[in-house]
């Protein structure tokens, strides 16, 4: 319409001579045959933002993956009649033996030493020793695609189910008292009467945390005068460090022998006394069920990352070894190590111990020791386990040969070199369930703790490795060796810090994990945050990285391998040569 002025209407008779005149107008019908286009009706205008985090929060796929430090100090002296290992280790008396073997002959001579740490790392680096790792008369040939499976084994493995009929022991060094327990019965305590500040109290200690907060309540194995329950007043003796493993109650003047010095029992923690159902606390040993194989990580050294300690090395001259071949000889070492799958993980469908949907995946380490330093088998234990014990000087009666409370569920099997047979701990599998921490949890706070964090050992096979003779009298059966932490946890969700609360009738949005509380009449539960979403006043969440629909989720972890006591003090002493008829 924008040339309106310029156009004219004229008769038809007037444009040539023989056109005729018509009607001009224009009839409208006032019905509707056609429908508007209308531009949002066929384009739509996509939020990327809002599709990635709906891909997000939808995703239940993940590819973890850690980093570890290893820090080891590599403790034990020993000797051994075994040719390859007599040959391979790091020496102690090497000037003193060299000596004796040019005297009196090689066969008459014990070479003392530490195991190198190749014997101990994620990956050996030693595939090219002749006599050991290569012919001729070697102890093995060496696989180097094998090279991060000799000594370890790693996998991914999530809480699976609870056992509550473990057997458990432990020894408090402050009152020289030992306990044994179901783990379903709770904490053990022993009870000392202590006077403070004119007032009088029943004090307990415990050989680990009792995780008690003011103004809760105590449920005792035994009773007085028919009460079990009895409220906590104060925490701790008068030395440092006593709050988080001692408790106490005023005494009221009670009688007999029920809280008399030196008896011990059993407490489960009630956070209400008007609530006992809901607010007693259940005590188990938490177990994992493992999700890979070994085949499915990948286990490299960092490019450029050592951890503080630095490499602990010497040069073994030819003189000062038994084969008379020089070498550097690793004592400890400094690497850092990448671990990650090559298979997604899947958490679609998995929920833990609790029945809730996983929110913890674990880094798992299992010792293997196929060069066979070892004896094969693993022993498994507790915080309160590690201790030597102070009046005896012994690891914890625990770890004996003979407790089978302390025994894994991992088999043994062994490899032959000629007649030498050498034990391993056989590879676990997908689907394997092992046994993990002792831990507490509390239906009213909706909250699991860990109580004491399970370790293993390893012993070394004294037929291939004696240890020698130290200040600690150690009995044959329970021997010295090395503990490590199993499980290194990986955060993938994170439960909200506030409890939430329906009524029964309002299950729409009820999560199915929610907990009835038939005292209550209502539902509680945890909320699960969102990835991405992190609490600005408690930092509670998880923001990973999430690409090509699955979640990266990264841990930074400490391995240590703790000697149990030490047997040697190294000092820095260079050897001279010796120029005799040997040289």
């Amino acid at each position: 319409m924008g040339n309106v002025n310029n156009i004219r209407t004229i008769l038809g008779s007037l444009k040539y001579k023989s056109a005729p005149s018509t009607d001009l107008s224009f009839k409208l019908p006032l019905n509707q045959t056609f429908k508007q286009n209308v531009e949002f009706d066929r384009n739509a205008n996509l939020d990327l933002i809002q599709v990635y985090d709906d891909e997000r929060q939808k995703s239940t796929i993940f590819r973890p993956t850690a980093k570890f430090n290893m820090f080891f100090k590599n403790t034990y002296v020993g000797k051994t009649n075994y040719v390859p290992f007599e040959n391979n280790l790091y020496y102690i008396n090497a000037a003193e033996a060299a000596s004796l073997q040019c005297s009196i002959g090689a066969n008459n001579v014990s070479w003392t030493g530490i195991p190198q740490f190749n014997e101990f790392d994620f990956i050996r680096t030693d595939s090219d020793v002749v006599g050991y790792t290569q012919p001729p008369n070697n102890h093995l040939l060496f696989v180097p695609q094998s090279a991060n499976t000799y000594n370890w084994n790693f996998y991914l493995s999530y809480p699976y189910s609870r056992d509550k009929t473990k057997q458990l022991q432990a020894y408090d060094q402050t009152t020289n008292t030992s306990f044994s327990w179901t783990v379903s019965d709770g904490i053990p305590f022993v009870i000392q009467k202590i006077q403070v500040n004119g007032r009088n109290y029943i004090s307990f200690r415990c050989p680990v945390k009792h995780g008690l907060n003011p103004y809760e309540y105590v449920k005792l194995s035994f009773s007085y005068d028919g009460q079990s329950i009895f409220q906590v007043d104060t925490f701790g003796l008068e030395t440092y460090g006593s709050d988080g493993v001692v408790f106490n109650i005023i005494d009221i003047g009670y009688t007999g022998s029920t809280f008399s010095n030196g008896t011990t029992g059993t407490f489960k923690r009630v956070i209400l006394e008007s609530n006992t159902a809901d607010t007693t606390s259940i005590y188990y040993i938490r177990k994992n069920k493992i999700l890979t194989n070994p085949e499915d990580i990948t286990l490299i050294k960092t490019g450029f990352e050592n951890n503080i300690y630095g490499i602990s090395k010497k040069y073994e001259s030819s003189g000062y070894t038994p084969n008379g071949i020089a070498r550097v000889s690793i004592k400890e070492g400094s690497q850092a190590y990448t671990l990650t799958f090559n298979k997604d993980i899947d958490i679609d469908g998995l929920y833990d111990n609790l029945g809730r949907p996983i929110t913890t995946l674990f880094f798992t380490a299992i010792w293997k020791g196929y060069f066979g330093w070892t004896t094969g088998s693993l022993k498994q234990g507790y915080d309160f386990n590690l201790p030597l014990n102070p009046f005896t000087n012994n690891p914890n009666p625990w770890w004996d040969n003979s407790n089978t409370n302390s025994n894994t569920t991992f088999t043994t099997n062994t490899w032959t070199n000629g007649p030498n047979t050498f034990n391993y701990v056989n590879t676990p599998r997908e689907d394997d369930i092992i046994d993990g921490d002792y831990c507490e949890w509390n239906y009213f706070e909706q909250k699991e703790r860990v109580i004491s964090e399970i370790q293993h050992k390893f012993k070394f096979n004294s037929q291939y490795f004696d240890l020698l003779p130290s200040p600690i009298p150690t009995p044959p059966t329970n021997p010295l060796g090395y503990y490590y932490k199993p499980f290194y946890p990986l955060t993938i969700k994170v439960y909200s810090d506030y409890i939430e609360d329906a009524n029964p009738k309002s299950v729409v949005d009820v999560p199915n994990y929610a907990y009835f509380s038939k005292t209550l009449n209502k539902f509680i539960w945890r909320d699960i945050f969102p990835y991405g979403f992190i609490d600005t006043v408690t930092n509670f969440g998880v923001n990973y990285p999430f690409l090509n629909a699955g979640h990266y989720p990264f841990g930074n972890y400490i391995f240590r391998l703790i000697s149990e006591g030490t047997n040697y003090t190294e000092y820095t002493i260079i050897e001279q040569p010796t120029t005799d008829e040997c040289e």
